[in-house]
């Protein structure tokens, strides 16, 4: 089978399975309760609210979407993705899929529609690795806890990323996914981000007659594996290497790339490696100073120019004014050989990442409160929520220009503008007179153009 697998269930004081889409008896196996998982979440009993734990078992890897039931805790839905360890798709796929299950599931009720769009969803064939991975199942005794958002300094995008398949997560019974404004409950899981090293035990302990300097007392070597994305004749791969280093290793041993989280030593753990975003702190400061010193040399010439000038400052003076006078006055033609300011214009004008932006593209969903409290996206989520596809395609467009996922947004506006879909359509869905339903103040930004844009 070369198809995603779903499985939905409701788990309150006991648990019902609600559907399933291509299932199998490995997928069936992996969709187990997560009760008790949920309840390691410190959140409040009347919280609506979306988190995820993956799961790892020898035939694939299950990620499964938890939507908290209020008022009573740890009750839950649960919409389980399966993918078969065979199946080679890739992050952006997995997260398409990721986010049309999660508005669904945010919804109060999965509608016979919502199941119909779903079927449509987990349709779609993947192609077959020529080789299956090996897996290391989930055999922990605790759950490990990882964060994503602005405060972690990771999207769950670059999760994704990284591959949700982490051989040194299989050292818990599974990975509890949070948004990093809720918290586990105190002392009950273990903090990803916070992994003492292992210590390395030094089996060549010197004697007492040894000499102080002898190799013998030299720090034990530590180990490191990394895993760097490669593409080969058959496909993309994954090219695992092993460094040994008397010191800690703190950035990426492959220059170009870059690691999502904290690197940490030990043949358990693989750091993955990713294509870096942007530039180093050094280079961004090295460009910063030489363009300073570029500056003040241009002032200094400027300066020492004016001293030998034989124009009183007046002829200055009075040209200015003369400027103020005619504003419209004709220039002259540049000839062609002088040089022209046209291409730092052009790279001027090239949009530049803001707070908001930032905001945008570093989180699924947008919740109304955030991107009120943010200058440039107040009044958004409204034009949002009511369909106001001119104000988006228009003023939020060119405001916006410079975030990836709201482009994405304004062209799904413009296709469902030239498409002449109504968003408000059918009778007794949840996106009726208005995106969101009342007092729901969080829109996922894939779901919306799933919507819009159908």
């Amino acid at each position: 089978m070369n198809t995603l697998q779903l499985y939905i269930s409701k788990s309150a004081r006991e648990r019902v399975k609600l559907a399933e889409i291509n299932p199998t008896e490995q997928g069936r196996k992996a969709a187990a309760d997560m009760k008790s998982a949920v309840a390691l979440v410190d959140y409040a009993p009347s919280a609506k609210m979306v988190f995820y734990i993956v799961v790892n078992t020898a035939d694939g890897y299950a990620i499964h979407i938890i939507r908290t039931i209020p008022p009573t805790r740890p009750n839950h839905l649960d919409a389980t993705i399966f993918i078969d360890k065979k199946l080679d798709i890739m992050a952006e796929d997995l997260a398409e899929v990721l986010d049309k299950v999660t508005s669904i599931v945010l919804a109060k009720a999965v509608s016979e529609t919502d199941m119909n769009q779903l079927r449509h969803l987990f349709d779609r064939e993947y192609d077959l690795r020529d080789k299956d991975p090996r897996i290391k199942p989930s055999r922990g005794n605790d759950y490990a806890c990882l964060s994503y958002g602005p405060d972690s300094g990771r999207s769950l995008d670059q999760l994704l990323d990284d591959g949700i398949y982490r051989k040194e997560w299989s050292a818990y019974k599974g990975v509890i996914i949070l948004d990093d404004t809720v918290t586990p409950v105190p002392n009950s899981v273990v903090d990803l981000d916070n992994i003492d090293e292992p210590e390395q035990e030094d089996d060549c302990q010197p004697s007492d007659t040894a000499a102080p300097d002898t190799a013998a007392q030299a720090a034990p070597a530590r180990t490191y594996v990394f895993s760097l994305p490669v593409i080969t004749p058959e496909g993309r791969s994954t090219l695992e290497f092993e460094l040994e280093s008397a010191k800690p290793i703190t950035a990426s041993p492959v220059k170009g790339y870059e690691t999502s989280s904290r690197i940490v030593a030990g043949q358990d753990h693989t750091n993955m490696l990713r294509r870096s975003s942007g530039k180093t702190t050094y280079e961004r400061m090295e460009r910063w100073i030489w363009g300073a010193a570029g500056l003040v040399a241009g002032l200094m010439i400027m300066w020492i120019a004016s001293l030998f000038s034989d124009e009183p400052q007046r002829v200055n003076d009075s040209y200015i004014a003369e400027e103020q006078q005619a504003p419209v006055a004709q220039q002259p033609e540049t000839p062609a050989s002088t040089p022209t300011t046209a291409p730092s214009q052009t790279k001027a004008q090239k949009p530049q990442p803001t707070e908001a932006t930032a905001y945008l593209d570093n989180n699924r969903t947008w919740k109304r409160d955030d991107m009120e409290n943010i200058e440039d996206l107040r009044g958004l989520f409204d034009d949002l929520n009511n369909y106001r596809f001119d104000q988006i395609t228009g003023k939020w467009a060119e405001k916006l220009k410079a975030s990836k996922n709201f482009s994405k947004v304004v062209k799904a506006a413009d296709k469902a503008v030239s498409k002449k879909v109504d968003p408000r359509r059918g009778e007794g869905n949840d996106h009726k007179p208005k995106y969101n339903r009342e007092g729901d103040t969080n829109i996922s930004w894939l779901g919306y153009t799933y919507w819009i844009d159908p």
